[in-house]
């Protein structure tokens, strides 16, 4: 059954936006009492009917709430990678494990100073169709490191930098609780960097004894995170 992301609607009915509906209707040729699965995002998956259908337009009737996602409690601020392909790799693998907002960091060594928010928005929702996702993540604008702090943060804060002998091990992190992560750039962020980071209450992470590339270490914390979060309490 194929998996839409619908702007529009209730839990009774709805409509696609025209990109979707040009999609569902001159590539996957689907018709009127066709069953699709759509979601608002908000973390419900229903089982939906077209009713009609059109290049432009479609409008469904709900059938049936199939599922409900938890909605996640990880934040991830990420430097984007010099690789842009890295860096929307790792996106789409966390729509896919589930976060709840990613937040593209201006560092002091970032080697990418500009970053394509609408790219990962399109990026996002094609990973929310193909794994039928009821949960879309929030992505932010590219945000200077030291503006952070201008951002609505959780209390768990954690920043995973080398400069620090100090760190918890990521076991310690309270996954049923709203927690951020930082992770920096190639280069690591700068000693000022942590200086600022601890002042807002930051603790130094420890994700193992090898250094990882930036976008690897954001997919083990996502994961990691996902299964802890599904854990009894």
């Amino acid at each position: 059954m194929n998996h839409f992301l619908a702007r529009e609607g209730n839990a009774s009915e709805g409509f696609l936006n025209e990109s979707d509906s040009h999609h569902a209707s001159r590539v996957l040729r689907l018709n009127s009492g066709d069953r699709i699965s759509i979601s608002y995002g908000d973390g419900i998956v229903y089982e939906a009917e077209i009713e009609n259908i059109a290049k432009k337009s479609l409008q469904f009737k709900v059938l049936d709430e199939r599922r409900r996602q938890k909605a996640p409690l990880l934040q991830i601020g990420i430097a984007p990678t010099k690789s842009n392909d890295r860096f929307e790799w790792f996106i789409e693998k966390a729509v896919e494990l589930g976060v709840q907002r990613i937040i593209p960091l201006l560092c002091e060594h970032s080697e990418r100073k500009v970053y394509k928010r609408d790219r990962g928005l399109r990026i996002m929702e094609a990973a929310f169709k193909q794994s039928h996702k009821g949960f879309m993540p929030e992505l932010s604008e590219l945000t200077e490191l030291k503006k952070l702090d201008e951002l609505n943060l959780p209390e768990q804060r954690y920043i995973a930098s080398l400069n620090n002998s100090e760190r918890i091990a990521l076991r310690a992190i309270k996954f049923h609780e709203p927690q951020l992560i930082l992770i920096g750039p190639e280069g690591d962020f700068s000693a000022k960097e942590v200086a600022w980071a601890e002042k807002q209450g930051f603790k130094h992470l420890d994700l193992g004894p090898e250094v990882l590339r930036t976008e690897t270490a954001a997919v083990q914390i996502a994961a990691i995170a996902q299964y802890e979060a599904q854990r009894p309490e």
